[in-house]
């Protein structure tokens, strides 16, 4: 049979077992009769009581409708052992009554805050010790009055021994009740820690030992640092059970009155209440080694929770990420293959839209269709742009664009590109000017990217510069690389937009609908500029114009052979 048998169970009925009534009955009998019973030649009231502190930890660890029972049970208990101690009824049913104030004034309040679960949390502990206080204090005043007048006893010394009895046996055992686990002591003397267990359990006699065969050394302060350490080493439950050993020792010194330096000068009443206080601050010691611990140990608890969590989300994240990159690269490779199957019926259309346009197998008749015509030829020669820029894209994303360097004149193809650009810009109401002075003679790139390149960084200049404005292109030998800048007099960039130019598909907020486009002419640039090993810089300042420059080696790179 364990412990739990007698335990109520809260799904068992509104009555607590009668098997853990009759042990509880029993418990706090054979208790308040020792207490009573110990010192019972020096005066009425016991200077140790312990009783309480059981009752208490019941009521904490069972539902509120067993409290009756167990308040009642309890209260009979101490009455009877008043009654054999050789009290008067009258005179137990006070004593007992100021017992039943005291458990309730602890116990109701931690009910109504929850906090009758968890006694190694600080705050809990705080709130245990205040209303400790309140509790011995409002039952001494009882009890106090009580013997005062059944026996004609003094209320305040009464009051003091009492309070102080009550109030060690509480401090000293309630903690370590509602804290120790049954699971915790068998945890203790698992196979892995039964020898280091054993080993600290016994340090603690040793010291006991050692205070009985040399009473006159008053070594009794080793018990602190053996105590903490056992607590440190096993939580709660080692504390408890070294200090159950410690008291054991201290308390048969005293009963059969062992020649103690430090104790044997005094009353009975005086030394059990000097070794209550002397252990009731190594509990209190304990209790908060304690309480760190299990805070700590929550604590770890719920960082190897979020660790785990994190690491779990990281991995989400990598599958996520390769998903997506698998992803783009199915997608920039499928439009890269899509470019002919695209290009083939639009040049068509262009093709046939012309040949209408130019009449060339005669008159159309209507005016309106060679405007219709020419419609379709202007739209679809945007549309071409827009889909060649976008296939570009996908190809350099993909990895299968291929650039067919040459040993290149760019003040030639500077100068193409302006002629291209001229009737845009003059339709802008924009001028174009040009700067070539310090022009490299040759650069090494694709003839076809270096123009693309130019003819986008013209098309946004003309595009967000107002008309009267300015868009000037300048090209300089850097030693190994041509800067190709493009610089114009329009509304400029925000300083927080410019790091996000430069991506795909990526426009200002304050223009991405002034002008069309897909936001891929910089992100083309960009890329291209980089397939040829050379890079790309905005300078910009808001209202007052914007300089891109790009940068492009003068001279191809020189392969690196390695031996193998």
């Amino acid at each position: 049979m364990t412990a739990a048998t007698f335990l109520p169970r809260a799904s068992a009925g509104p009555r607590p077992a009668p098997v853990f009534l009759v042990v509880l009955a029993l418990a706090v009998f054979a208790s308040a009769w020792c207490c009573i019973a110990l010192i019972a030649h020096t005066g009425r009231v016991s200077t140790i009581w312990v009783s309480n502190a059981f009752v208490v930890a019941c009521l904490l660890k069972t539902p509120r409708r067993m409290w009756r029972d167990i308040l009642g049970t309890a209260f009979l208990a101490l009455l009877a052992a008043d009654i054999v101690a050789g009290d008067a009824p009258v005179r137990g049913v006070g004593l007992a009554a100021a017992n039943i104030v005291e458990m309730l004034t602890i116990a109701w309040p931690l009910r109504r805050l929850g906090f009758d679960r968890n006694f190694s949390n600080s705050e809990v502990l705080l709130t245990f010790y205040g209303l400790l206080v309140a509790a011995c204090t409002a039952s001494s005043a009882i009890a106090a009055a009580t013997l005062n007048l059944t026996l004609g006893l003094p209320v305040l010394a009464s009051m003091l021994t009492w309070f102080g009895a009550d109030a060690l046996g509480l401090s000293l055992l309630l903690p370590f009740l509602m804290c120790v686990r049954p699971s915790s002591i068998a945890g203790m003397f698992s196979p892995g820690k039964r020898l280091h267990s054993i080993t600290l359990l016994a340090a603690v006699a040793a010291v006991g030992s050692i205070c009985v065969m040399f009473p006159s050394w008053t070594l009794s302060f080793l018990y602190v640092p053996v105590l903490i350490l056992l607590t440190f080493r096993r939580g709660f439950a080692g504390g408890a059970i070294g200090l159950a050993i410690a008291l054991g020792f201290s308390f048969g010194m005293v009963i059969f009155d062992h020649p103690s330096a430090s104790l044997v000068t005094h009353s009975l009443p005086a030394r059990v209440a000097m070794i209550q206080l002397y252990y009731s601050v190594i509990g209190f010691t304990i209790i908060l080694c304690g309480a760190a611990l299990e805070e700590r140990r929550k604590l770890e608890q719920s960082l190897a929770i979020a660790a785990k969590r994190a690491e779990a989300s990281r991995e989400e994240a990598l599958v996520a990420k390769e998903v997506a990159e698998r992803a783009s690269q199915t997608k920039s490779s499928f439009l890269a293959n899509m470019s002919h199957e695209l290009r083939t019926p639009l040049n068509a259309v262009l093709g046939f839209s012309e040949i209408i346009s130019g009449e060339m197998f005669g008159p159309v008749g209507d005016g309106r269709y060679r405007e219709y015509a020419g419609l379709i030829n202007s739209a679809g020669t945007h549309l071409l742009d827009l889909i060649s820029d976008i296939l570009d894209m996908s190809k350099i994303e993909a990895g299968k664009l291929e650039l067919n360097r040459e040993r290149l004149d760019p003040s030639a193809l500077v100068a193409e590109c302006l002629q291209l650009m001229a009737e845009r810009a003059a339709a802008g109401g924009v001028a174009l000017e040009v700067g070539l002075e310090t022009a490299p003679r040759r650069v090494s790139a694709d003839r076809r990217a270096f123009k693309q390149i130019l003819l986008n960084l013209l098309s946004n200049a003309i595009k967000f510069t107002p008309r009267g404005g300015q868009v000037s292109v300048t090209l300089a030998d850097e030693g190994a690389l041509c800067r190709l800048a493009v610089t114009d007099t329009g509304v400029g960039i925000p300083a927080s937009e410019i790091e996000r130019l430069g991506n795909p598909f990526t426009q200002l907020a304050r223009h991405s609908g002034q002008a069309g486009g897909t936001g891929l002419g910089l992100a083309l640039v960009r890329g291209l500029a980089e397939l040829h090993g050379g890079r790309f810089r905005i300078a910009s300042v808001e209202g007052q114009g914007t300089t891109v420059s790009v940068f492009l080696p003068i001279s191809p790179p020189v392969a690196v052979h390695q031996a193998g």
